[in-house]
């Protein structure tokens, strides 16, 4: 009765257009009540949710991307990544796919990463006869490393749901993503061999150098950053403020990030970093609810009871997440649905590590997947292409991802090996 009220409750609030938050909240508050629960535990599950150091990793990693993107290293690396692939064939999708590769190791966030290499690589393909529907659906799709290639703010929230080392998470999420990138270029290169697009003549080695040498500081970054996490100099969290510091220093070198810009960057890191933890805040009293009310616990028995072992459980993981994260928000499925599916996951026998790997892809998959996927509508307002003429256009993408998503799931090497190699 009470779990049919919150689950049912919640999904109405969503064919509502409810914004996520507030429908994770009147669901929550209706199960409090159904409960007779005080709604004083709101604020305190709040405070809770917020008690936790790695979450302090979140606006700093978004502040980090929003600084990068300000102070002209997204450009650079673009630049850099133009001069390896540009003279390809689709050479310019291929450099919107691959810098995003890039920028996801800066800014740990798939919205930054296509709103900052989106707003580079738009104008340009459209000048070299790219349609702007197949150019608005390779900027959306690339952004889906930005969830998965380290630091992953996706990560961060499994690691601090489950109390998996994000530093462990950090080193499995390497492989998937590069793994999902090389087989994007594979695609573009296939999808493009069919447009009427003006090709780029290659620029020769020392093009690629000089690129290099400009991109130098924006590359050296994640290297600074992960070297640091693995080689036990800082933790997760004090690397994302390294990382903060990093950016402003070459910045400046750069004499790109001026106090206005610095001033822009504060601004929109604090306007992201106050929508995800709100979200988080709104998902910690839903999750708390649901886990008080054994919630978790039955479906995970009955899925366990379904599934009879891990590979066919897998498969009916990856068919739910893929249709929640058609319908809600990355942050908050993370925080919700974890605490329903990990603890099957783990009687299964799978390494938690893993598991966060597949979850986190899943969802990443659905931040382009209609109706709600959020790289669509970034991807939609930076080339003012109209979604459905997008999501027209990002299905050969999406069936890929999931191609991915499968060998992730049933080859854990990909995702395993760097952990155990620096075990």
């Amino acid at each position: 009765m009470i779990s049919a009220a919150i689950f049912g409750s919640l999904v109405l609030l969503m064919l509502l257009r409810v914004p996520i938050a507030l429908a994770l909240g009147l669901s929550s508050m209706l199960g409090l009540w159904l409960s007779d629960i005080s709604m004083e535990i709101v604020a305190q599950r709040m405070l809770a949710t917020n008690n936790s150091f790695p979450l302090l990793a979140i606006p700093f990693f978004i502040l980090a991307g929003e600084i990068m993107s300000t102070g002209g290293m997204s450009r650079r690396l673009v630049g850099f990544a133009s001069s390896l692939v540009s003279h390809m064939t689709g050479g310019l999708a291929a450099v919107a796919i691959l810098s995003s590769s890039f920028f996801a190791a800066l800014s740990g966030s798939n919205a930054a990463t296509v709103a900052a290499i989106g707003g580079v690589m738009n104008q340009p393909m459209e000048e070299k006869g790219y349609r702007p529907q197949y150019t608005a659906a390779t900027i959306a799709a690339a952004g889906v490393t930005g969830m998965i290639i380290p630091p992953s703010i996706l990560l961060i929230l499994y690691g601090v749901v489950t109390g998996v080392s994000i530093t462990d998470l950090f080193l499995a999420g390497m492989a998937p993503g590069i793994l999902i990138c090389i087989s994007m270029l594979i695609l573009n290169r296939f999808m493009a061999a069919k447009l009427d697009v003006e090709t780029t003549p290659f620029q020769g080695r020392a093009a690629i150098w000089q690129s290099f040498r400009e991109a130098f500081w924006p590359l050296l970054m994640p290297v600074i950053i992960l070297s640091g996490i693995y080689g036990g100099v800082f933790t997760p969290t004090e690397a994302a403020i390294v990382a903060v510091l990093y950016g402003i220093v070459v910045g400046a070198l750069y004499r790109e990030l001026t106090l206005p810009a610095l001033w822009r960057a504060f601004y929109k890191a604090v306007l992201s970093s106050a929508v995800v933890m709100f979200i988080m805040n709104a998902a910690g009293v839903f999750a708390w609810l649901i886990t008080i009310n054994q919630i978790p616990q039955s479906i995970s028995a009955h899925l366990a009871g379904i599934s009879g072992g891990p590979i066919v459980y897998l498969l009916l993981v990856n068919v739910f997440l893929l249709a929640v994260g058609c319908m809600m928000n990355a942050a908050a499925a993370i925080v919700i649905f974890t605490s329903i599916l990990y603890p099957a996951a783990m009687s299964f026998g799978i390494d938690p590590v893993l598991f966060g790997i597949i979850v986190s892809v899943n969802l990443s998959i659905g931040t382009v997947t209609p109706p709600l996927g959020v790289d669509l509508f970034i991807a939609s307002a930076i080339t003012k292409v109209s979604i459905e003429r997008i999501v027209a256009a990002i299905w050969p993408y999406i069936l890929v991802l999931i191609l991915d998503l499968l060998l992730i799931t049933y080859v854990p090497p990909i995702s395993m090996t760097l952990v155990h190699l620096f075990q």
